[in-house]
């Protein structure tokens, strides 16, 4: 019994022991140490790639419209057609155009024809009339020349005198103020200052080459005034007899008139015959006219949008317009071709249309024929390069009401420490204070951390 007994103690006991073994390895198991992951802060270069759908369009479009009244025999292109520069576009009825040449020419010749007759009947009167009406008009302009540089002259001269005489003035007062000693070397130097004024007040050298400058423009302005007033003389006793001044001067106009719109028309109907051509690269986006219709001065015609000054058009969120800056280099796909570019504009404004976005454009480097207008792209803008920046992985940063932090290794302990960032991306964000050079950090993939809690570093 006594055996028994003692074998029952000695399996009890052992239960106990267990017991509290366990006890004790559930207790030990709950305070080990985490495993985290680790990585040393440090120096490198950081970059961001910020991904925005956008439209691809045209930053130049160019409508055509008829320069000549005309019919049109050829339309060389349809909407959608991309051209080059110098293709034609659309042909006029170069048959039309001759008969329309020759009409305007007719009616010049006709128009110039009567007004020299005109002209002519008036003889040597005539010639003197001409001579004396062209050197009025020379004249005017030297008078009017001269009078405004007199202006200037004046007003320089005056300006000058004024501020001698205010100096003087000034002189004068400081002066009185020293009269009570007027031994002193101040009361002397005054004086001297005052006397050294008084002097160019008169003799100054740049008033005195104003005074000369103006000698000479009014004796200019005098000599023109004279041969003005015997142009008018001349003038009024060559009409004499003849047509008057008004009647010559409108046939005159008449004469000119007719000269300069029929040299332009003519122009417009030689350079007519070569067609509408496209004035650079692109791609014809609407056609007004069809073929052997007749149009008149200043009917649409065609439009082209250019493909050499293409932009990709976006709307940019809040956070995205943060580090984006005019100048970023960037890059999309079209028709499975990368296009390189830059961003050329940011807007200072939220959309029109009740959007949010902030507008942004990207000008393309080296446009193309394959370029497809609106057709939407995701561009790729570098909108930040950062070089020995302070790196950590995004991975370790942590956040909450009171900031951002991360935890660094301290005596394989999670030291829990507030950090201010700056650029990040997908894997990676800069520390611009809180950590330094050569601090590891911490994190567990799966739990987070508590300040002061004990870890082990994931070999």
């Amino acid at each position: 019994m006594n055996l028994a007994f003692n074998r029952k103690k000695v399996t009890v006991i052992s239960l106990i022991t267990v017991a509290a073994l366990a006890i004790g390895g559930i207790s030990l198991n709950a305070s080990a140490a985490i495993r985290v992951n680790a990585y040393t802060a440090s120096n490198g270069n950081l970059s961001r790639v910020t991904e925005i759908n956008g439209n691809v369009v045209s930053n130049n479009t160019t409508s055509y419209y008829s320069q000549i009244d005309g019919r049109i025999a050829r339309i060389a292109v349809k909407e959608g057609d991309y051209v080059k520069k110098g293709d034609l576009l659309i042909a006029y009825d170069t048959d039309e155009i001759d008969r329309m040449i020759s009409l305007t020419d007719y009616s010049m010749q006709e128009t110039a024809g009567t007004c020299d007759n005109v002209i002519q009947t008036g003889g040597r009167n005539a010639g003197l009339y001409s001579e004396a009406n062209t050197n009025l008009s020379v004249l005017e302009q030297q008078i009017t020349d001269t009078q405004a540089a007199i202006d200037r002259a004046q007003n320089r001269l005056i300006e000058k005198q004024a501020q001698l005489a205010d100096f003087g003035a000034k002189l004068q007062i400081s002066l009185i103020d020293y009269s009570d000693d007027p031994t002193s070397s101040d009361y002397e130097n005054l004086s001297k200052m005052a006397a050294s004024n008084a002097y160019a007040q008169q003799y100054d050298p740049e008033i005195i080459s104003l005074q000369q400058e103006l000698n000479t423009l009014n004796t200019n302005l005098a000599s023109y005034k004279e041969l003005k007033a015997q142009m008018v003389s001349q003038k009024a006793s060559s009409t004499m007899g003849l047509i008057t001044s008004g009647a010559k001067e409108q046939v005159e106009a008449t004469k000119a008139s007719s000269e300069l719109n029929g040299t332009v028309t003519i122009e417009k109907y030689e350079e007519a015959r070569g067609g509408i051509k496209a004035e650079f690269d692109g791609v014809v986006t609407s056609i007004g006219v069809i073929e052997n219709s007749t149009v008149t001065t200043g009917t649409p015609m065609i439009t082209i949008e250019s493909t050499e000054d293409v932009v990709i058009k976006m709307n940019v969120n809040k956070y995205d317009i943060l580090d984006m800056e005019v100048g970023q280099s960037a890059s999309c796909m079209i028709k499975n071709k990368e296009y390189t570019g830059q961003v050329s504009r940011i807007e200072h404004m939220t959309g029109n249309d009740g959007t949010s976005g902030i507008g942004v454009e990207v000008t393309l480097d080296e446009p193309d024929e394959n370029i497809i207008l609106g057709l939407e792209t995701k561009v790729r803008i570098d909108s930040a390069s950062l070089e020995n920046v302070l790196i950590i992985p995004l991975d370790a940063l942590c956040e909450d009401e009171e900031g951002e932090y991360v935890f660094i290794l301290n005596d394989d302990q999670a030291d829990k420490c507030f950090v201010e960032t700056g650029v990040r991306n997908d894997d990676e964000v800069q520390i611009v204070s809180g950590l330094y050079e050569g601090d590891t950090v911490i994190w567990n993939d799966e739990t987070e951390l508590t300040d002061g809690q004990d870890v082990k570093i994931i070999k």
